[in-house]
């Protein structure tokens, strides 16, 4: 399907991308290693995107009638979709994690700034990185299953992650705020992404630990596998 591919096209161009930059405009004495994987930002979108279109496709064009009568066991087909799908997710997520990661440490190795994935918890930054694109990617094919229109599907997702997770925290009360921040998408992921990080965070950060970001990702992909099952059995297919 072409809208795959372009999907995936679009995650390596903005991962890697803002890798290539980073490591092209930052001082050679103020580099820090996880910045190179700040692209993920524009990687989780595009696996969002391709989550949504993997299943919402197939409502669309009438598909999914031949598959649910083929099989009638509908759960037993969208776990299968799901599987499939997530195996993709999380190989391609840290395939672009890695290449971004090394596309900067070649890029700012030549510049004089030298870092390794053996550095400390490095390694985990980078695979963090990968599987919380995966997440997203799992979320995005969640919000499908339960829309089954891609326009309003991708709508949603986007809504939900961009602008219900990015803007709405920021404005509860003091109290609240910094425990809604942390537990948005886009903080989820940037923990996971940065236990390497070696410059210190300020309180404004609301950033939290790797292992409690771990452990909150992947309850939010236990949501987003579980939704779906539980509601593909009471929607229709038109």
């Amino acid at each position: 399907m072409r809208s795959t591919w372009c999907a995936l096209y679009v995650a390596a161009a903005g991962t890697i991308g803002l890798a290539s930059t980073y490591a092209m405009v930052a001082e050679p004495g103020d580099v820090e290693p996880t910045n190179a994987l700040q692209g993920a930002v524009f990687g989780q979108l595009a696996f969002g995107v391709l989550g949504v279109l993997v299943v919402s496709s197939e409502y669309t064009t009438g598909l999914i009638r031949t598959t649910f009568a083929t099989v009638p066991r509908r759960r037993v087909v969208i776990a299968a979709k799901a599987g499939l799908l997530f195996a993709v997710l999380v190989v391609a997520g840290e395939t672009l994690s890695f290449a971004a990661f090394f596309t900067a440490q070649i890029l700012c190795g030549r510049r004089g700034a030298h870092f390794s994935l053996a550095a400390h918890d490095m390694a985990f930054s980078v695979l963090g990185c990968g599987f919380y694109m995966a997440f997203v990617g799992m979320f995005g094919f969640c919000v499908g299953v339960v829309l089954q229109r891609t326009t309003a599907a991708v709508a949603t997702f986007v809504g939900i992650v961009f602008v219900g997770m990015g803007v709405i925290p920021a404005l509860l009360p003091d109290g609240v705020r910094a425990e809604a921040v942390r537990l948005t998408f886009t903080k989820v992921g940037e923990a996971m992404a940065t236990p390497a990080r070696t410059t210190p965070r300020s309180a404004a950060d609301y950033v939290l630990g790797a292992g409690a970001a771990w452990g909150v990702c992947l309850l939010y992909l236990a949501v987003s596998v579980a939704v779906p099952l539980l509601v593909v059995t009471r929607r229709d297919t038109n």
